[in-house]
């Protein structure tokens, strides 16, 4: 991998700890938590994956340790928003259509990046098993999102969001596709993170849900 696609990347994981910070640091304000709960919620949803996926591959130091601008660009980022929404000062504005747009753009964009990062990160750290890295990529990508809603006491969203896990996946298997076939890495970037935006967009759009099993309650 040569230093143009090194720095591709580590570009891109700079916006998707940006966009799972802004993403956590609303789900804190949304229930009301105070400046420490909103960095700690958004600083978790940003590197949380990362330290799941560094843990299950046994790698010596997790990325959040041995890189702490990431965990630094969350703080400052959830700080940013916090600040925003103090302004702003108005449910109204949580409870619009644009703020679910744009609340669902972010939260989409870092799962998109983070199973782009979590697959590389995986087959950079020397595994080769096929399913191992799918499952380490999807990891990264919905692991801060699961202690997230866990921290704020709901159904973690892979659980109950409109296609959240599955389009990780999907974005997962194109992205090792790719680079196991041609090692375009730019292609496989840009396709993985379209088709991941896509599909949670289209989901939210649409309402659509994997089949639940409705139970009449008397």
């Amino acid at each position: 991998m040569d230093e143009s696609i090194r720095l591709l990347l580590t570009i891109i994981e700079y916006i998707g700890t940006i966009a799972f910070a802004i993403s956590g640091a609303l789900v804190a304000i949304e229930n009301r938590m105070d400046l420490l709960g909103v960095i700690l919620l958004g600083s978790t949803t940003a590197v949380g994956g990362g330290l799941f996926r560094d843990i299950i591959i046994g790698r010596d130091m997790p990325a959040m340790f041995a890189n702490p601008s990431y965990v630094i660009v969350a703080v400052v980022t959830t700080i940013i928003v916090f600040i925003v929404m103090c302004f702003l000062k108005n449910l109204k504005v949580i409870e619009s259509k644009a703020y679910r747009i744009g609340y669902n753009i972010t939260d989409s964009l870092g799962l998109g990046v983070f199973v782009v990062v979590g697959t590389t990160q995986t087959m950079a750290a020397g595994v080769t098993n096929h399913f191992l890295i799918i499952f380490c990529a999807v990891l990264t990508a919905v692991g801060g999102g699961m202690l997230r809603d866990i921290m704020a006491a709901h159904i973690p969203a892979i659980f109950r969001k409109h296609i959240y896990c599955v389009a990780a996946i999907i974005g997962a298997v194109l992205y090792y596709v790719i680079i196991y076939f041609s090692n375009l890495y730019p292609l496989a970037v840009i396709s993985t993170i379209s088709i991941v935006v896509v599909i949670r967009y289209l989901a939210f759009h649409f309402k659509l849900n994997l089949p639940k099993v409705k139970i009449n309650v008397e």
